[in-house]
């Protein structure tokens, strides 16, 4: 099926990645999802012996992720990049660090269900700005962030993919509540 949509585009901050632990902040949503590509770097080795192709081994490099959304505030923009926001204003310096974070969306497909996605580890990169004057028509200029994604530390994993309408797929309703594989457990009520 092709797919035809693109909407509820989720981020979380992940706090904890390591062998024994892994923890996610709550996930936020980042409004007004336009586009989302996600581009896998594979490397591939080959080795040639007897005047032919011998072996062909092929590893998984970083995965670039690019999103374009209708806005994007300055405050989510600050948490996505590790910048500063002092008296309302977005600093940004060489020295800023993003965190770690995990991209979540769904696609509508053709036949009018969903692909659910997370992506579930990743950096920012400095954002690119775009600005012109206005003309006779008016042209939309839409912010993109660039991301370097890779397998979590955890269990290797870099993404997850479900589709709605599988009879084995019954977690559309709770998508976006958590990334998948977080261990952080909700403190029981009063």
């Amino acid at each position: 099926m092709a797919q035809v949509g693109l909407k509820e585009l989720h981020f979380a901050e992940v706090l904890e990645d390591t062998t024994e632990s892994l923890l996610y902040d709550e996930t936020e949503e980042l409004a007004g999802a336009i586009n989302a590509t996600i581009n896998p770097t594979v490397n591939t080795q080959e080795l040639y012996a007897d005047d032919q192709l011998w072996e062909s081994v092929s590893a998984l490099g970083k995965i670039d992720v690019e999103i374009e959304t209708a806005d994007l505030p300055l405050k989510t923009r600050a948490t996505l990049t590790g910048s500063k926001i002092v008296n309302g204003v977005l600093i940004e310096k060489a020295g800023d660090v993003p965190p770690h974070i995990a991209l979540g969306f769904k696609s509508q497909k053709s036949d009018g269900k969903y692909r659910y996605i997370w992506l579930l580890k990743g950096v920012a990169q400095p954002m690119a700005e775009d600005y012109s004057t206005k003309r006779d028509n008016v042209e939309h200029r839409t912010p993109k962030l660039r991301f370097v994604f890779m397998p979590r530390s955890h269990d290797g994993q870099w993404k997850h993919t479900a589709d709605e309408g599988s009879s084995e797929f019954t977690e559309a309703e709770d998508w976006f509540e958590s990334v998948p594989g977080d261990m952080t457990e909700e403190e029981p009520e009063d």
